[in-house]
Formats: C-alpha cells, sequence, structure tokens
C-alpha cells in the first residue's frame, strides 16, 4: 500500500515540462495570434463563397447618393453570388461576383492584385485588422478582423458590355458589420472597447468597384462606387 501511494505521489511530482517538448508554449506564444505564414502546413489557397446578396444602394442612384450606408436603409436584396478562389502567398487567383437588379445582370471579374501599401502584403493579405483606427486602409468603416483581403483592379460588365473597365477593387472577408434584423453599421460610435464596431460571431463579404474620378457631393466621394455585401459565407474545398 505504501509503495502504490508513493508510486502516485512520484507521479503527481514529474518535473516540468522541457521547453522544447511539442505542445509547450514558448514566452508568450500562447496568446499571440500567428501569422499564416507561420504555419509549417499553410497552403495559402482560399475558395469561399457567399450568397443572400445585399447591394448598398442602386445601380441606377442618381448623384448624391450614399454607398456606404451605415443606417441601413438603402440596402437592395439581388439575386447573385460571389465566388473567390486565390493563392494569398502567390498574390494570384479570381474573384468573380454576379448579380441581376430589375432586368439587368451585372458581372464583376477581380483577378489583377497588387499592393498600395506594406499591410496589403502584395495585393492579397489574411489576418489582419484593417479600417476603423486600425491604422491600415480608411477610416470609413469599423475596425475589422480580415479573415481575407484583396485590393487591385476589376472589370465591371452590364449585360455582358464593359461597364467599368480596369476601376480600384477590394474585397474583404472580415467580421459582421451589419446588424442581422436592422442592417445597421452601428459606425462610429463613442466606444468603451478597443475592438471595432463588429460581431466576431458572424462573419460576411464585402466587396467595392470604384473610379478614381471623384465626387464630394457622394459618400464616399467618389463618381462611382459599387458596393455589394454578401451575409452568408460557405469556405469550399480547394480544387
Amino acid at each position: 500500500m505504501y509503495v502504490f501511494i508513493g508510486l502516485i505521489w512520484a507521479s503527481m511530482q514529474a518535473p516540468a515540462a522541457s521547453a522544447q517538448q511539442f505542445g509547450t508554449p514558448k514566452g508568450e506564444e500562447g496568446t499571440r495570434i500567428f501569422k499564416a505564414t507561420e504555419h509549417p502546413h499553410y497552403s495559402g489557397q482560399f475558395h469561399l463563397s457567399g450568397q443572400k446578396t445585399m447591394l448598398i444602394g442602386s445601380m441606377k442612384d442618381e448623384v448624391p447618393w450614399d454607398h456606404l450606408d451605415y443606417a441601413g436603409k438603402r440596402l437592395t436584396a439581388v439575386q447573385g453570388t460571389i465566388d473567390i478562389e486565390v493563392n494569398e502567398l502567390t498574390n494570384q487567383g479570381q474573384v468573380v461576383a454576379e448579380f441581376v437588379e430589375d432586368t439587368d445582370r451585372y458581372r464583376i471579374v477581380f483577378d489583377r492584385f497588387a499592393a498600395k501599401a506594406p499591410f496589403q502584403d502584395g495585393g492579397i493579405a489574411t489576418r489582419i485588422y484593417e479600417h476603423g483606427d486600425s491604422n491600415n486602409g480608411d477610416p470609413l468603416y469599423p475596425k475589422t478582423w480580415l479573415y481575407l483581403g484583396g485590393w487591385g483592379t476589376a472589370t465591371m460588365f452590364k449585360n455582358d458590355a464593359v461597364l467599368y473597365r480596369d476601376y480600384d477593387a477590394h474585397f474583404m472577408v472580415m467580421e459582421r458589420s451589419r446588424d442581422p434584423k436592422t442592417h445597421e453599421v452601428r459606425y462610429p460610435t463613442k466606444r468603451v472597447l478597443p475592438g471595432g464596431e463588429t460581431d466576431p460571431a458572424g462573419m460576411e463579404i464585402d466587396l467595392w468597384v470604384r473610379s478614381k474620378e471623384q465626387n464630394t457631393k457622394n459618400f464616399p466621394p467618389f463618381e462611382a462606387f459599387v458596393h455589394l455585401c454578401w451575409e452568408e459565407v460557405t469556405w469550399k474545398s480547394v480544387r
């Protein structure tokens, strides 16, 4: 009996795990968010799709218009989808968005990715904060965690004819920014917590296509700014 108890006591007093042992956090690593490239089996390949398409405003809006619509009063539910198939390591791939408004069919082909800022990581980036007070991107949208984002140029078609060629484009697979019932974006507000005005319990895809020409009567202040949001996101097997 005494020997048995001694063995239990000895097992409870086993020496602390070595810092090199598998599964043992090194220093503060246990609470750090790692870059994707710090994972040894990271492929860089993403394939996602979006459903439940919302067009912010309308393609028929006349100046002045608001195509961010924080209040969620000018969202149009349209039939459409988005398909994202990109490689974050090589900054290559394609994003195709399609939707129908009234009798017109629109198609956006976003396949030229390039960075204008270091955080954009060559044109496609993952696991970063953007917008708001993140110091990445403009402050026109809440600070949000990007599971995946892309920057570059796209061409938009209307009924198979080119509508906008080589316009600046940006997509975000991000935390949910709009209230699922009211579609309101609670931004900007005076915050008491450091996180952005988003809901990490949900996810959405946003896509913007905008002209270089500006028009201060509009919000955002561009001559053209097409903004779509997909409220349902599906992660798909990489082909």
